[in-house]
């Protein structure tokens, strides 16, 4: 099942709610709950508690640091929570190599381990997953097994778990001889091992079907549950995970039915935000969906977060709050200060007891405040590692790259959509269309050049294209400014950290203004023919309006990725950039497609996002988006590691305008530092002139603060786009780059366009029928930059009807061979003979 970083567990805060029982102990006390404990066992079926609730480690992945567990154990102990299991699923003595003991070494790291959690009051559940290849008829690997519990109970820990969940459900042939099913094998080992510890207070079982999902047929008629239940002994505890491995909802009518096969309260491990089934998922959202009701029904609940410690602290806050609403039987309503009811407060003896009543949104608002404030403190603490060391957060650039285009800064239009107004989180998904915003907005969402800024530094992509950076410095753009201020960066507002929780909200559901940015770039593809519409200005304003409301959208992510760069703590970015830079990569190509779609003329047949199993699409908000795009199904485009030194670098990705092909030439020519600037527009025109002059349809751009530093160009129709160039643009070119007798590069640009152009094989048109050229400059180092304008292209070609792309490569290039390997070319058959230095590398969609 899914795993997750260390598990918890959440105990009532006083011992009155369990009339004739004693609270479970801790430390050196916790031994007198053995006797009558609710930890130990649940004698009659009308006492039931939850006994703990709290976190758990039971992820697939990296184990957490000592240090982290530390902070950890201080959350819990803050929250009331009171109970952490040890069970990471990568740490090789804990199951590959289960049999082995601990050295010296490892067996003194968990004593201290143990005692950091004593000292904070939590209790230290111990799991080991010995199923994989144990034969439960082999008193050696019994022996073996007790030993290494034996070992951990000397070692400080008196609470443990077996678990057998993600095992092999038959039994091997020795096993077969003496055991007449699984779960009585399974049975035997428990009780045995339970027994020879001493039977202690916290002894916990995972079974094989631990859910209703992996139930044969169900769980009142599994042979393997009813037969646990009957021969585990009492004092064990069994896992549960309910209707399914990631359950949406818990209530008191769905565990019914297996407490009563269990005979015994289960012990629910909640694996609601377990992300370690999907490596582009992180769950922040509040704990929701478990009726306040469940815990009269528990042993206890185990949660299972997410891999990642910092993207823990709104779930386990909330997770608190949710205990506590339940144990003081009133609700987080509004005119309830949350923030008063700290962990083991009590209702005043007047005030009548309400019926439990939870609001996850109440619980959220205050989760986000206490987040920002540490937040805060992470970052003014040196003790914590401050803020990341980032690359360069801007280039040498400056306006006057934006004069020679004859268009806005890409601070005109971000400074403003990052400074907006917040948008609330409402409870609906949907947003009004009558939002108050700039008239200018409605008419020219999509004619405006610069309206989308993104940011981000990864390795290098060599270019085709020289384009280099250094322009005469001018006046700093307002997010370079705000970047500097110490007042201004020192840690996340309460709004900026909402966006962020309701983009990674919860595996079932997205937040308010995660679902805004689906609906509105779904309603932009299937209305795309009211983008330009002659003779229905009311059909062309409305698509136009909910484009400014996409791009509102789109432009407060990236900015959300700027400021999150600069303004979080190393710890926390560590954990979640990755995440939140992969989205926006997608948001940057799914923006610039958008603009594409406005650009079309409203006759174009067009074939959008092809509809796939439901199995196809991971991923959360990043994976709808992608799976909207024409071009989703491609994961090569989309799988690829974040950058290694995260930058708060901001980039424009966008399709090419009217009003670019006349100073296009000349905003290269200001680009600078090119070692040959009187030729600059000559490879210019090379490399880009006949997609300017024949499709520029098909034209993307990317720029910076100091101008372009990329493009995409592309040909839908290769053979009329090469019949074209030769007759109609080559001819244009001699004409006005004669023959030269320079060498090296330039005069091999200008001789270029006197040379007969090269036949593609007929192979290979057939195939492969659009041209594609992508180039960065050398500062752009963002791989996901780069993508961006590949993904935005592919899309907009397959989206047009193509159904396959290929690009000519210098064999000398060997940057861009790997480039568009990465992006899933490969080598033509017969691509040699285009030319003896020139490869030609294809790619289907």
């Amino acid at each position: 099942m899914p795993g997750a970083p260390q598990c918890c567990v959440v105990v009532p805060s006083a011992a009155s709610h369990v009339p004739h029982q004693m609270a479970p102990g801790r430390g050196s006390t916790r031994t007198a709950a053995v006797g009558g404990g609710a930890l130990c066992r649940v004698a009659c079926a009308h006492v039931q508690l939850l006994s703990y609730l709290s976190l758990f480690a039971g992820f697939y992945g990296r184990p957490c640091s000592m240090e982290q567990r530390r902070l950890l154990f201080q959350w819990l102990k803050h929250w009331g929570l009171n109970c952490y299991m040890y069970a990471p699923k990568d740490e090789l003595k804990h199951r590959l190599l289960w049999r082995e003991p601990y050295t010296e070494h490892e067996a003194a790291q968990l004593a201290s381990l143990a005692t950091a959690a004593q000292e904070q009051g939590v209790e230290l559940v111990f799991a080991i997953s010995a199923g994989q290849d144990m034969v439960f008829s082999s008193a050696s690997d019994r022996l073996l097994l007790q030993r290494k519990l034996r070992q951990v109970a000397a070692a400080g820990c008196s609470s443990f778990a077996l678990l057998f969940d993600d095992i092999d459900p038959g039994l091997c042939q020795a096993d077969r001889t003496i055991f007449p099913s699984l779960a009585q094998a399974q049975a035997a080992v428990a009780n045995e091992a339970y027994r020879a510890l001493g039977q202690p207070p916290v002894f916990l079982f995972c079974p094989t079907e631990y859910c209703s999902a992996l139930c044969s047929p169900s769980p009142s008629h599994s042979h393997y549950l009813l037969t646990l239940g009957q021969e585990l002994l009492p004092g064990i505890g069994i896992i549960w995970t309910g209707p399914k491995v990631v359950s949406r909802e818990l209530s008191p009518a769905l565990l019914e039915e297996v407490e009563g096969v269990l005979g015994r309260s289960p012990v629910i491990w909640d694996n609601l935000y377990a992300n370690d089934y999907d490596c582009r998922r992180v769950f922040l959202g509040p704990f929701t969906g478990r009726s306040p009701g469940l815990m009269s029904r528990l042993r206890g609940l185990l949660l299972n977060p997410n891999g990642e410690l910092q993207a823990n602290y709104v779930p386990l806050h909330t997770l608190g709050t949710w205990l506590r609403c339940s144990q003081q039987g009133h609700g987080a309503r509004t005119g309830t200060s949350m923030a008063s009811s700290a962990p083991g407060t009590q209702l005043p003896a007047s005030e009548p007891r309400e019926e439990p009543s939870y609001s996850p949104q109440e619980a959220l608002d205050q989760a986000l405040r206490d987040w920002e404030a540490e937040i805060r403190q992470q970052v003014s603490d040196p003790g914590t590692g401050g803020r990341v060391h980032t690359m360069a957060a801007r280039g040498p650039g400056s306006r006057g790259a934006w004069a020679g285009l004859g268009t806005r800064g890409p601070w005109d239009v971000a400074a403003n959509s990052c400074q907006s107004p917040p948008v609330p989180a409402a409870s609906g998904a949907s947003t009004s269309l009558d939002t108050a915003r700039p008239g200018a907005h409605v008419t020219n969402a999509i004619q405006s050049p610069a309206v989308l800024v993104a940011d981000g530094v990864g390795t290098e992509l060599s270019p085709t294209l020289p384009l280099a950076n250094s322009i005469d410095a001018g006046s700093d753009p307002p997010w370079a400014q705000a970047e500097s201020s110490p007042a201004k960066g020192l840690g996340l507002g309460l709004e900026e950290l909402r966006l962020l929780v309701e983009l990674f909200y919860l595996p079932y559901t997205h937040g308010a203004q995660a679902t805004q940015l689906l609906q509105h770039f779904r309603w932009l593809q299937a209305n795309r023919h009211g983008a330009r519409a002659p003779g229905r200005a009311s059909d062309e304003e409305q698509w136009q309006h909910r484009a400014w409301a996409f791009q509102q959208l789109c432009t407060r992510i990236c900015c959300l990725h700027g400021r999150f760069v600069s303004c979080a703590s190393r710890a926390l970015c560590y954990d979640l950039h990755r995440y939140l830079w992969d989205l926006r990569t997608v948001v940057l190509a799914a923006h610039a497609f958008a603009l594409w779609l406005g650009c079309q003329s409203s006759a174009a047949a067009l074939a959008l996002a092809r509809d796939v199993e439901p199995w196809v699409r991971h991923g959360g908000l990043s994976g709808e988006l992608q799976a909207l795009l024409p071009v989703g199904n491609s994961c090569e485009l989309f799988h690829y590691p974040p950058p290694l030194v995260p930058s708060s670098q901001h980039y424009t990705l966008r399709p090419l305008l009217p009003q670019d092909q006349q100073s296009w030439g000349a905003g290269m020519r200001e680009m600078g530092r090119c070692p040959w600037p009187s030729y600059a527009l000559a490879l210019a025109d090379r490399l880009l002139g006949s997609f300017l002059r024949l499709s520029p349809e098909y034209m993307f751009v990317l720029e910076d603060t100091a101008g372009p530093c990329g493009y995409a160009a592309g040909a839908l129709h290769v053979q009329s786009f090469l019949q074209q160039r030769e007759h109609i643009w080559l001819p244009t070119m001699r004409l006005k780059y004669p023959r030269t007798p320079d060498g090296g590069t330039v005069g091999e640009a200008v001789m270029s366009f006197q040379a007969e152009p090269l036949a593609v094989p007929p192979a290979v048109l057939q195939r492969f029928p659009s041209l594609v050229q992508l180039g960065t400059a050398p500062r752009v180092r963002d791989p996901g930059a780069a993508r961006g304008l590949a993904i935005a292209l592919l899309s907009a070609l397959r989206a047009s009807g193509s159904r396959g792309v290929f690009c000519e490569v210098s064999t000398a290039q060997h940057h861009q061979l790997h480039f568009y390997g990465k992006l899933g070319f490969v080598t033509l058959p017969g691509g040699q003979a285009h030319g003896p230095r020139t490869q030609l590398l294809g790619r289907l969609l």
